[in-house]
């Protein structure tokens, strides 16, 4: 797939996800179809995405890490403060409290385990080359 046939399905991916997080709760339909095409975008990259992140310049590949941090950022601010939820109290029980699963549920719906193993795979190739990984700003 040709390097701008991979930028077009990058930016397909990343306008589909933030269709996703704008999306009501009660939008089902909507929902199914837009998840439908973020498989497909997914299998896409899946296909190309190895060989060819070896081949892309030091300065995209920064630029996609500093986009992906940006969706984990966004993804993170949406979660349950589980300390405010819970009183401040600082009893945990070992078991998972609701708000935990719902945040692992959030972070399932909105792709954060790909997206964290996209940015683990663009480090890794930085590193590779000796490039300095800009620390996540804060």
């Amino acid at each position: 797939m040709p390097e701008a046939d991979l930028n077009q399905v990058l930016r397909e991916l990343s306008d589909v996800q933030d269709r996703l997080i704008a999306l009501p709760d009660d939008a089902f339909a909507e929902r199914y179809e837009l998840r439908c095409r973020q498989d497909e975008l997914r299998d896409q990259m899946a296909s190309f995405r190895v060989d060819f992140d070896a081949r892309r310049s030091t300065e995209e590949l920064l630029t996609e890490l500093s986009g992906l941090r940006s969706r984990m950022a966004t993804i993170e601010g949406q979660r349950i403060d589980m300390v405010s939820q819970a009183g401040g109290s600082g009893g945990m029980t070992g078991a998972m409290t609701p708000e935990e699963g719902l945040n692992r549920k959030m972070d399932a719906a909105a792709g954060a385990g790909e997206i964290q193993s996209r940015i683990g795979r663009i480090k890794g190739i930085l590193i590779d080359r000796g490039v300095e990984v800009p620390e996540v700003s804060t």
